[in-house]
């Protein structure tokens, strides 16, 4: 009996302190710019204890999915749990992705093309047919094994961030030298080295200079960041941006499974969003 009370006891100082610990993580994002959201419920990407490793990680954290990082596919819903009581469930669907385009389109390990989300015309998870119009620039801009994601940053201009699994971001100048003739790359260029950044970058969002613009490395995440804050309070202040490294985000790094930019999730299974 007295074992008992001691280890009941054990585990209310430690779910005690978890609970505190969990409380200060929330704050200091609130203080950070984020928003306190709902719970998101996905067991198999939450460890059972302190000494489970064999729980799935995020690669990717999309407005539908969540891309594991062996490449399988999960869809979700932050608003709404599914008939598994849950807020995400396995994909029905045999691909394994291997890149993934603006969120939308992935290239499976079999160097096909598929939908990530459909509509009245798409199905989701639909092979892209060779006479999609635009096959032509998914073949340029994924054919490498090399690219793993793929951001557009003016589609009018032929730009798109692309990142390589040697951790850098480029910027791939895409047009056509006649109205008539193929697409094809003119120009290639780092525009987020990893160097710089020292470390490789895994993951990035660009949306120009915004703060759901970032970019993630092996170590640190860096965001968009207002460097004026006076912009905030008059309307003839223009706002200006750098890419910052965000020290919360570091120094919690272990308690944060998924981030987009928009969307953090912690492993105590808060969602927090950012407050624009």
């Amino acid at each position: 009996m007295k074992n008992r009370i001691v280890k009941f006891s054990l585990l209310s100082i430690v779910l005690l302190l978890c609970t505190a610990c969990n409380g200060n993580v929330t704050r200091d994002l609130r203080h950070d710019g984020f928003n306190v959201a709902k719970k998101f419920i996905c067991e198999d990407f939450y460890p059972k204890n302190n000494k489970d490793t064999g729980y799935k990680k995020v690669k990717y954290l999309t407005d539908s999915n969540i891309i594991d990082t062996e490449g399988h596919l999960y869809e979700v819903s932050l608003d709404q749990i599914y008939s598994n009581k849950e807020n995400c469930k396995k994909a029905n669907t045999d691909i394994i992705v291997k890149a993934i385009f603006d969120n939308k389109v992935v290239k499976g390990t079999d160097n096909k093309y598929y939908h990530l989300i459909g509509d009245n015309n798409i199905p989701r998870y639909g092979l892209i047919p060779d006479t999609d119009k635009s096959m032509e620039l998914y073949n340029l801009i994924l054919k490498e094994d090399s690219i793993i994601k793929v951001m557009t940053v003016d589609s009018n201009k032929g730009i798109y961030y692309v990142l390589k699994n040697d951790g850098n971001v480029y910027s791939y100048t895409i047009t056509r030298a006649e109205h008539n003739s193929p697409l094809r790359v003119v120009s290639r260029n780092v525009v987020y080295d990893r160097y710089d950044y020292k470390a490789r970058i895994i993951d990035f969002n660009y949306v120009g200079e915004d703060i759901s613009t970032y970019i993630k490395t092996e170590n640190s995440l860096y965001r968009m960041t207002i460097t004026n804050e006076e912009c905030k309070k008059y309307a003839d202040v223009e706002c200006r941006y750098s890419m910052l490294k965000d020290e919360v985000l570091e120094k919690y790094d272990n308690k944060i499974i998924a981030f987009n930019g928009n969307t953090l999730i912690t492993d105590y299974k808060q969602v927090f969003t950012v407050n624009q």
